[in-house]
């Protein structure tokens, strides 16, 4: 996720899943916890995308500040300086995207309505669909260095259909103070996706009225937040589903009313149901190789 200089090697387990002469894509898992990483000390020499699959953290560069989850891709621009801070207890996992110098345009289009410009992309945040989630998945499950053609299909399908320019339909650009309410609100659903919020309990929690953050969170995510909350929850669940035995057990831990609600919005989500997808994750499963950047 973060190669730089700043990382250390007891913070930071990283996997790689595809080197192509397209793209590179680890497997990154940080240790750090609250507190930790604190400041504007890292970079990262090639642009990239980080998509979080497991807690959070947040991205600062400048006066922007950008919050990883599940339901976010970020980007980090190469040469450009950032601090990276843990708001909860626990680390990360994430996949880290990296584009070879001259292909970020070929993937994510140039100039006027992509999303790059020669090397660069052009804001801070993507959305990250369902089935985005699902290709990542696939990638974390099959990346070897035995099946590379795999890897580097399924990592590119992941990027163009994150970089895309339609991606994000419906989202509005907003001011900051907009900006760290949605912000707040997102890390709040992160940090218990299975919790059974009301409108009121969240907002009170925010600081707003339960009409402005609904009308807000819309606005500038595109989807209601009890749509996203369970984009979050399906999320989490994917990440253990090839571990997992016991899938009802598996849909209570992730705040589902049983195993046919999961069933459900797994299906819908991500177009099979989860005993399927578990079996397709373990037959390409691989055994995680311990390797730093």
């Amino acid at each position: 996720m973060r190669p730089t200089p700043a990382s250390t090697p007891t913070a930071l387990r990283s996997r790689p899943i595809c080197s192509g002469t397209s793209v590179q894509v680890h497997d990154v898992h940080c240790r750090a916890c609250r507190g930790r990483h604190a400041g504007a000390d890292e970079w990262v020499p090639d642009t990239r995308i980080v998509i979080a699959y497991r807690g959070t953290f947040l991205y600062r560069a400048g006066r922007r500040a950008s919050l990883a989850d599940p339901n976010r891709a970020l980007a980090f621009n190469a040469g450009e300086e950032y601090g990276i801070d843990h708001p909860a207890e626990h680390g990360d996992s994430c996949l880290s995207i990296r584009f070879a110098p001259g292909r970020l345009r070929e993937i994510a289009g140039d100039g006027a309505g992509g999303a790059a410009q020669g090397d660069r992309l052009l804001r801070p945040a993507w959305p990250v669909d369902a089935r985005s989630q699902w290709l990542a998945a696939r990638l974390r499950a099959s990346g070897s260095p035995a099946d590379p053609l795999r890897a580097e299909e399924l990592a590119l399908a992941l990027a163009r259909r994150i970089l895309r320019p339609e991606a994000a339909p419906g989202r509005r650009r907003t001011g900051p103070g907009r900006q760290r309410l949605i912000e707040r609100t997102r890390l709040l659903l992160q940090e218990d996706p299975g919790r059974r919020w009301t409108l009121g309990d969240l907002a009170t929690e925010v600081g707003a009225s339960p009409v402005y953050l609904t009308q807000c969170f819309g606005q500038v995510e595109g989807i209601p937040l009890y749509r996203y909350q369970t984009h979050l929850r399906l999320a989490r669940a994917l990440e253990q589903l090839p571990r997992a035995d016991d899938l009802a057990a598996l849909a209570l831990a992730h705040g589902f009313s049983g195993h046919s609600q999961f069933t459900a919005a797994f299906r819908r989500a991500y177009g099979l149901t989860p005993s399927a997808a578990r079996a397709a994750l373990r037959a390409t499963m691989v055994r995680p190789v311990r390797g730093g950047r």
